[in-house]
């Protein structure tokens, strides 16, 4: 199987009545299997989530992903994989207004400005050690455990419906275009009560 590409995306803001809301969506090589919203309901979703276990897969992304939307307050995407040679990657970014502003490699910690003001933004952060040590210890940790199970479910998937041969499951120069500082995907966040 080619490179499996897990990411979550975190959209934190507020509605019209000062109340603070949340949307966390998973993706597996662009396709969504999860969602997780303000009042801490986890659902599995499309072709993948119909694999999982939804109490299972949800009661292990629960808390980080709680912890996430409590810390990060703006749109974060948090995105690792391991390359075909086995090795593992990772990276955070984070947006606001729906425009990437920096980039993280947690493997390095090196942050890099993708807006030419993001300044404010990058000084904020990387002097939150909460923030610094959440960002690492999910990417390291947590979203590699999370690819492990999420890939197995998707690769039993594909050998069952007979795709995996000839299916190109990521685009490297897709990645390369993301972490050159394109446009953020919004995961469609409505406000709630909106729906």
């Amino acid at each position: 199987m080619d490179a499996a590409l897990l990411c979550y995306s975190f959209t934190v803001g507020k509605s019209g009545s000062g109340l603070w809301w949340h949307k966390v969506q998973g993706q597996l090589n662009e396709e969504t299997f999860l969602s997780y919203d303000s009042n801490n309901n986890c659902h599995v979703i499309g072709v993948l989530g119909n694999k999982l276990n939804a109490t299972k897969i949800c009661e292990k992304h629960s808390d980080t992903l709680k912890d996430g939307v409590d810390l990060l307050r703006d749109e974060a995407r948090l995105c690792c994989w391991h390359e075909v040679d086995g090795h593992f990657n990772e990276f955070w970014d984070f947006g606001l207004n729906g425009h990437k502003m920096l980039h993280v490699d947690t493997s390095t910690g090196e942050w890099t400005e993708v807006d030419p003001g993001s300044s404010w933004m990058k000084e904020m952060w990387e002097k939150n050690r909460d923030v610094t040590a959440f960002l690492k210890m999910t990417s390291q940790g947590d979203c590699r455990a999370w690819l492990q199970e999420v890939k197995s479910h998707w690769e039993e998937m594909l050998e069952s419906t007979g795709l995996q041969q000839g299916l190109v499951l990521w685009d490297k120069g897709k990645k390369e275009e993301d972490s050159r500082g394109s446009r953020m995907e919004s995961p469609g966040v409505m406000e709630e009560g909106t729906e």
